[in-house]
């Protein structure tokens, strides 16, 4: 082939990304490529950073009663942290939870650790991360009966770390990681 000028042999080779770019979308395993199209005179890019699509939404759970709300969900407003640890665990359970309990809002002293269902942190006295550590912990030694994700759920219900089930299991998964 024999070109006349440089913006012909760019217009052949954005052709050309823009094919692979397509084909690349049709792949069904999905892609990382990123393509960068150069021009004459374009400056040098030294790092090129791609952000990650957010977190899906949770499935929802099913209803059967008409009115919205999930007619089995796994937990409700009384089920207290317990229920998502093994029995053998609880122990453990129990210290971790003692050592929030300085840091509560409006926390009984005289309630078992064990029992407790809400958890009202005072974010001016204690890190968030401190309680995903805690509880990342706990999961690394076998303690957590359910997915990492019930457990995000779970504290997006019953705590006020995030409202967001999306954050929750995002940081969760995170400081899980700093475990293994």
């Amino acid at each position: 082939m024999n070109f006349n000028n440089e913006d012909e042999v760019l217009a052949l080779f954005s052709r050309l990304l823009e094919r692979l770019q397509q084909a690349d979308g049709n792949n069904p395993q999905g892609s990382n490529n990123t393509f960068v199209y150069v021009a004459p005179g374009a400056q040098y890019v030294k790092n090129l950073y791609q952000q990650q699509p957010p977190l899906p939404d949770p499935p929802q759970r099913k209803t059967t009663d008409g009115t919205g709300k999930a007619t089995n969900p796994p937990f409700d407003a009384d089920t207290p942290l317990t229920a998502l640890f093994r029995e053998n665990h609880h122990e453990e359970l129990r210290k971790v939870i003692n050592s929030w309990r300085p840091y509560l809002i409006d926390d009984d002293p005289t309630a078992d650790a064990l029992v407790l269902t809400r958890f009202e942190f005072d974010k001016d006295r204690i890190y968030s991360n401190k309680v995903y550590r805690d509880l990342c912990g706990l999961d690394v030694a076998g303690a957590l009966k359910v997915p990492l994700s019930q457990l995000a759920r779970y504290l997006a219900d019953h705590s006020n770390l995030s409202r967001s089930y999306a954050t929750l299991y995002q940081q969760l998964k995170y400081y899980r990681g700093e475990w293994t």
